[in-house]
């Protein structure tokens, strides 16, 4: 379970051995990801409550709340079992 304040970002990163899936439970955002097919080279999703989205492995990305969020992350592999289970690298960065 994942919780989200209004305004806040979790990710910038891409997990290397497995697929996360992102479920949102209450609330709304953006999910970003890196695409090079996309105008601008990323692709964001608004997210609300029921919506889920797969991340494949290798595919750097990012989640923006806009409101209040709970959400569920999934993931393909055990996160014990990765070695690393996520490499950062900066998508979208927070307002300062």
């Amino acid at each position: 379970m994942l919780y989200f304040q209004p305004g806040k970002t979790r990710g910038n990163h891409y997990h290397p051995e497995f697929h996360e899936y992102f479920l949102i439970v209450e609330g709304e955002g953006a999910m970003v990801s890196k695409d090079p097919d996309a105008p601008g080279g990323q692709r964001l999703i608004h997210m609300s409550k029921g919506m889920c989205v797969r991340t494949p492995m290798g595919v750097t990305h990012a989640f923006y709340a806009i409101t209040t969020v709970t959400a569920i992350a999934l993931l393909s592999k055990r996160w014990d079992d990765c070695h690393p289970p996520i490499v950062r690298e900066d998508l979208i960065n927070p307002p300062s």
